[in-house]
């Protein structure tokens, strides 16, 4: 009874956390700043705050002094293991008297004549040769990829959407001609997400300035998406993108499987 307690728990965990969405928030301005978070648990935040970035300091600061601590511990013991057989050497040589009869070890091989020599008696390596791409199959893979990533994007909810742009700059004419161009950008853009996506647009405000000197910028968005949506396109994505591989790597699906060792081969 216990154990189906326990795989219920985690079973209910597990589904609680896929039906959750992650919120990502970009503020642009002055400071421009994204938060990525889930519930109320911040995971990403760009810039860090202070009290992150002193506590990530003082992290690495600790534990590069454990590995300097830990660097010298072990460079203290090799002194000592080395020391040791260097005493043992000399004591012996001076009690038996042999010190000046002592026949020098026999020189080790070069390191080039090594790996000439290792090298020698292996068969020469086979270059792997890359798979021929065509048009056909950049197509195939396109296609394949097309269903989950629109689904994807469908599926991604934009909200609060706040636009405040000031266009200004040193000349009027060309103050006239940035504030044309960020509005046939801007509206038709936001058309088509407002049309074809899951947007709520709050509001946005473009104006010119001639009196003054550069663009004034405040931007507010809200993206959520469910972590189950993610996930379930991941694997679906995955799945496409394999049968499209397979079908130009038959050989890929198809390789020979182990024999049993004591069975001979008709």
């Amino acid at each position: 009874m216990t154990g189906w307690i326990i795989f219920g728990s985690i079973l209910l965990v597990l589904i609680l956390a896929l039906v959750q969405s992650v919120t990502i928030t970009a503020i642009y301005d002055k400071n421009p700043e994204v938060r990525i978070k889930i519930l109320c648990f911040t995971i990403v935040k760009v810039p860090e705050d202070e009290k992150a970035k002193r506590k990530k300091a003082e992290k690495e600061r600790r534990k590069a002094e454990k590995e300097r601590r830990k660097a010298e511990k072990a460079a203290k013991k090799k002194g000592v293991t080395e020391s040791r057989p260097a005493e043992t050497a000399e004591s012996t040589a001076e009690t038996t008297g042999t010190a000046d009869t002592v026949e020098s070890a026999p020189a080790e091989p070069d390191k080039n004549e090594r790996k000439k020599a290792g090298h020698a008696g292996k068969p020469p390596k086979q270059k792997t040769k890359l798979p021929d791409i065509s048009l056909d199959m950049i197509k195939d893979y396109i296609e394949s990829a097309s269903p989950p990533v629109r689904r994807l994007f469908k599926k991604i909810r934009i909200r609060d959407v706040y636009i405040d742009w000031v266009v200004g700059s040193s000349d009027a004419a060309v103050t006239a001609l940035k504030y044309g161009g960020v509005c046939a950008a801007l509206y038709p853009a936001f058309e088509w997400i407002d049309t074809y996506l899951d947007a709520k647009i709050k509001e946005i405000n473009i104006e010119a300035d001639f009196d003054a000197e550069k663009d004034d910028i405040f931007a507010y968005i809200t993206l959520k998406l469910r972590i189950s949506t993610a996930l379930g396109c991941v694997i679906w994505l995955a799945f496409r993108v394999l049968k499209t591989y397979l079908k130009y790597n038959p050989a890929a699906g198809n390789k020979p499987k182990a024999r049993p060792a004591g069975v001979k081969a008709r």
